[in-house]
């Protein structure tokens, strides 16, 4: 089913909900040691089971609220609010007028990006129409042109070229004279520098998660963004590193193939120009692009984002 994001309650826009918490005491008198039990053979199946058990349940109380199980929209975010409500729990939101004053919000048309970066030769994802497993093969798809060129490829659609975030440590100096256009978030980020996306409309990014905490900043044009909780992962056929074979839940042929999937719990967002979205690490997503489109990745936060150590890739 899906949920469209709620605005955040008026009583709740002290995000802490001025909650007196008791610290636990840590200071009492530990119990006489005894004897360790004879460690047992772990029963994985049986493990797994117990935890998807928690994860059912844990979503089913959660949606007794809709404040609790929401993806909330919310205005004038504090950077303290954010850790507390949505970072450190790792909670999605969408925050509406942080990018207000961004040039890039007004002049980042195909036209403009062309004649600022003009020929400079820029890495992009290509010949991605040849094969499903483009995500997964990122390396083999690889391919170098002048940028000008590539936004005349793009600016008319189709799923064929990307510039995506994988391309960005070669295509620094080239979009360099892009810096000039952005403004910067400070109540959640260092000054780190963004990953750029550049597609055209139907361009799309299959169901996957992340090994960061991702923060979105939508530039340009429009993206629509499925949104998955990580509790949804035994219904979504997750093989191979981080994506999902189900790959589109609004695909019927998909669906018929993983009838599980069409159970699953999911919220749907239209970002707009100047919308951040927060995608904490380990929340499924697809994204679709709904017209030529601007975007850029962040994962500079104040607060740690290694999340990747140690993931059994397998």
């Amino acid at each position: 089913m899906s949920k469209r994001p709620p605005s955040l309650p008026a009583q709740a826009h002290d995000m802490r909900m001025q909650m007196a918490l008791r610290q636990i005491d840590f200071g009492a008198a530990p119990r006489p040691a005894t004897a360790a039990p004879k460690p047992q053979a772990p029963d994985d199946a049986l493990a797994l089971k117990r935890r998807d058990w928690l994860a059912d349940v844990q979503e089913r109380q959660r949606a007794l609220s809709p404040y609790a199980s929401g993806l909330l929209t919310a205005e004038h975010l504090s950077g303290e609010d954010f850790l507390h409500s949505f970072y450190a729990p790792g909670r999605p939101v969408l925050i509406k007028g942080a990018m207000a004053g961004w040039p890039a919000l007004d002049l980042w048309t195909p036209d403009y990006l062309a004649e600022t970066v003009g020929d400079a030769m820029i890495e992009f994802q290509g010949d991605r129409s040849r094969a499903a497993d483009y995500e997964l093969a990122k390396d083999r798809h690889k391919m170098r042109g002048r940028f000008r060129d590539f936004i005349a490829m793009v600016r008319h659609g189709g799923n064929n070229a990307y510039l995506t975030a994988y391309n960005s440590a070669a295509n620094g100096p080239a979009l360099a004279p892009l810096q000039a256009d952005l403004g910067h978030l400070n109540a959640y980020l260092t000054r780190a520098p963004g990953m750029l996306w550049i597609g055209g409309e139907g361009t799309f990014t299959p169901l996957h998660f992340d090994l960061t905490n991702n923060m979105l900043a939508q530039v340009t044009g429009t993206k629509r963004v499925i949104l998955i909780p990580p509790s949804q992962t035994r219904r979504l056929a997750h093989k191979a590193h981080v994506f999902s074979e189900v790959r589109d839940v609004t695909d019927e042929a998909r669906l018929a193939l993983y009838p599980q999937a069409r159970d699953v719990l999911r919220y749907e967002v239209l970002l707009t120009p100047g919308d951040l979205l927060f995608v904490p690490i380990g929340w499924w997503h697809q994204v679709r692009l709904e017209s030529f489109a601007t975007m850029l990745t962040y994962t500079g936060f104040h607060w740690p984002n290694v999340g990747y150590e140690g993931y059994p890739a397998g």
